[in-house]
């Protein structure tokens, strides 16, 4: 089991603000205090939760998509989507819960949160393990760590890939 610390009236106040399609910008001043268990059910891929009906989404990353596929040098096809489902899955089944805040709601009415387990935070991890790229649409917060997961070819990093979001356009 999964667990995120959250207060139930801010539960309820996130869960109405997604059932809503509300778009608040939180990130400079959450009006929700962030305390109390929620568990999450499921990993459904490299930067995606859920909690019941509650749908998260990491805060700055986007990683590849379950089905999406990399190359390496060499041109053999790895699932980088599968990898990063997996190293998230990995990431949050190892700490007793995770200690989450909220930054926003996007435009699907999913929670966009950063997550720490056992005080790290999920999404650096992700994007430094180059199963995730920093999202610098929406955030430069983990800029340095792609920059040294390119330099050290980790991951993504290794051959070529299409960025998630060109792939998602593809396909």
């Amino acid at each position: 089991m999964y667990r995120f610390l959250i207060t139930q009236p801010a539960l309820a106040c996130l869960a109405w603000l997604a059932v809503q399609g509300a778009t608040p910008a939180l990130a400079d001043d959450p009006p929700f205090a962030l305390s109390g268990e929620v568990t999450v059910t499921k990993v459904i891929d490299g930067d995606s939760l859920r909690s019941g009906r509650l749908k998260i989404r990491l805060h700055g990353i986007d990683a590849p998509e379950r089905n999406q596929t990399c190359q390496t040098d060499s041109g053999e096809d790895w699932s980088c989507g599968d990898a990063a489902t997996r190293a998230m899955g990995e990431l949050v089944a190892a700490a007793p819960q995770l200690v989450c805040s909220l930054v926003d709601v996007d435009r699907y009415g999913r929670l966009v949160m950063r997550c720490e387990a056992d005080g790290t935070d999920i999404a650096e991890t992700l994007v430094a393990r180059g199963l995730a790229l920093a999202y610098r649409r929406y955030s430069t917060d983990y800029v340095a760590a792609e920059d040294a997961a390119a330099q050290e070819r980790r991951g993504m990093w290794q051959g070529r890939f299409d960025a998630p979001w060109d792939w998602r356009r593809k396909n």
